[in-house]
């Protein structure tokens, strides 16, 4: 009995650290309009949101999620919990999120080496 609730636990574990984190941008004016931003366990990244017309953000077991007004993920940052919303986020021009403690690995840029700054709606 004892080694089958050890099994368990750990493979309970295992699927409880394995999530996948999770980010919703919602539109400005029309909160049907959102789109969700996905990174794998044990990573952080950054997006540029410059473009996207971001009504509010809302963490979905986003880990360490933090929101600057530059498009590069770099300089002073608000934080917010990891099942947070924040409103009023037409400042924001990129998200990081993830694990927390590790960098992300910066925005997306073009081939021309500017970021990449999509309007996903």
């Amino acid at each position: 009995m004892y080694k089958s609730l050890v099994l368990l636990a750990a493979v309970c574990s295992s699927v409880a650290l394995a999530a996948d984190y999770r980010l919703e941008l919602h539109h400005n004016t029309d909160s049907r309009k959102w789109v969700s931003l996905f990174t794998q366990p044990g990573t952080r990244i950054c997006f540029c949101t410059k473009n996207v017309q971001t009504g509010w953000i809302k963490g979905n077991n986003g880990g360490d999620i933090k929101l600057f007004s530059s498009t590069d993920c770099r300089g002073e940052f608000q934080s917010i919990g990891s099942n947070s919303r924040v409103d009023n986020a037409q400042w924001v021009n990129s998200v990081s999120f993830g694990k927390s403690g590790i960098p992300s690995n910066g925005p997306s840029k073009d081939p021309s080496g500017r970021v990449y700054c999509p309007d996903w709606y």
